[in-house]
């Protein structure tokens, strides 16, 4: 059963970068209200396995304060497929290509804030490739026993919500 939804009366950026901030002024049957939400091109998040080894990044994110562990990721480019980023973001992250590429789930990142979708991707076969990363980047590479890494993601020991879902998405 399909419910009416609320229309857009009004639109104004408040920020516009790699993502834009939107505020949207909504009206519905009854009611007119305001909400803010983050306009973002999509991500891909890679799960990169070298025989029984996944190979992780650590990295600083401002926003948490602290380096977290993670699986290499990357927004998309503009009319890039997320297969290519995904390409791509391995052999600038960790200097590897992966031969082997297989789509493992597409889902919102925050549908209550932003429009982000994440393309999770087993990628396997793997072979040294490396592109220049991003200037605003400083990445560790880790190399880490698969079950381990899934261990410590189902233990709640993996910060970064993406990583854990990609580590337990991996049988």
């Amino acid at each position: 059963m399909d419910r009416p939804h609320p229309r857009v009366i009004a639109r104004q950026t408040l920020y516009e970068g790699p993502f834009s901030v939107q505020l949207d002024e909504l009206s519905d049957s009854d009611r007119t209200y305001r909400r803010a939400w983050v306009q973002h091109p999509g991500a891909v998040v890679l799960v990169p396995i070298q025989g029984d080894e996944v190979l992780l990044v650590r990295q600083y994110r401002h926003a948490t304060g602290e380096d977290l562990l993670e699986l290499p990721a990357g927004t998309l480019e503009p009319e890039e497929p997320p297969e290519e980023t995904a390409r791509r973001e391995l052999q600038e992250e960790c200097g590897y290509l992966p031969r082997v590429l297989r789509p493992l789930l597409r889902a919102y990142a925050a549908p209550g804030y932003s429009s982000e979708v994440y393309h999770f991707f087993l990628a396997e076969d793997l072979v040294l490739s490396r592109l220049p990363g991003d200037e605003d980047e400083d990445i560790e590479v880790v190399r880490m026993a698969l079950r381990e890494a899934q261990a410590l993601a189902r233990r709640g020991m993996m910060g970064d919500a993406k990583t854990a879902l990609g580590l337990l998405l991996v049988p």
